[in-house]
């Protein structure tokens, strides 16, 4: 004679495996967001958001673990040559204030040119931009974010470490 599960019972195991799969999807799609603001001069970004890097450690500096997405958030500003500020790009480089000629790996963890360090962002606003970071490898990377406003271009340059945890299998 076969047992039956009914009532409450019957629902623990589907219970489990949406919980596990649940988690499992959140654990791989992390993100992390970054606040910038226009200085006082109107000459430079800077984060307003507190840097997750353990050593080294400066506002923007991000800390990735696992595949994530990394998003810029701009607070509203007018510029003084007219109009507001607007985010208009992400470059990646190997050093600070240093852009371009990034390895394969990381052209391919963030859709970026190799050459140019260009991010392609997955999605992009004037006051957002937000790029894929899929860490498949261990190793650090600076990033610039930029902002234009009228004909001034202005940046911030902190760090991405990326701790490899998001590599397949």
């Amino acid at each position: 004679m076969k047992n039956k599960m009914t009532g409450p019972k019957a629902f623990l195991p589907l219970m489990i495996v949406l919980s596990v799969a649940g988690f499992q999807s959140t654990a791989q799609a992390q993100a992390a967001s970054v606040g910038l603001q226009v200085n006082s001069n109107q000459t430079q970004l800077e984060a307003t958001t507190r840097g997750n890097c353990s050593q080294n450690n400066t506002n923007g500096c991000v800390r990735a673990n696992g595949v994530m997405q990394i998003n810029f958030n701009l607070e509203q500003a007018s510029c003084a040559s007219g109009g507001n500020w607007a985010l208009s790009e992400v470059y990646l480089g190997n050093s600070k204030n240093n852009w371009g000629n990034i390895s394969t790996v990381a052209a391919s963890d963030f859709n970026a040119n190799a050459s140019s360090g260009v991010v392609t962002p997955v999605s992009q606003s004037p006051n957002h931009i937000g790029i894929r970071n899929n860490n498949s490898q261990a190793y650090e990377i600076w990033y610039t974010v930029t902002a234009t406003g009228g004909s001034s271009t202005i940046e911030l340059d902190p760090r991405i470490i990326n701790d490899g945890s998001g590599r397949p299998g």
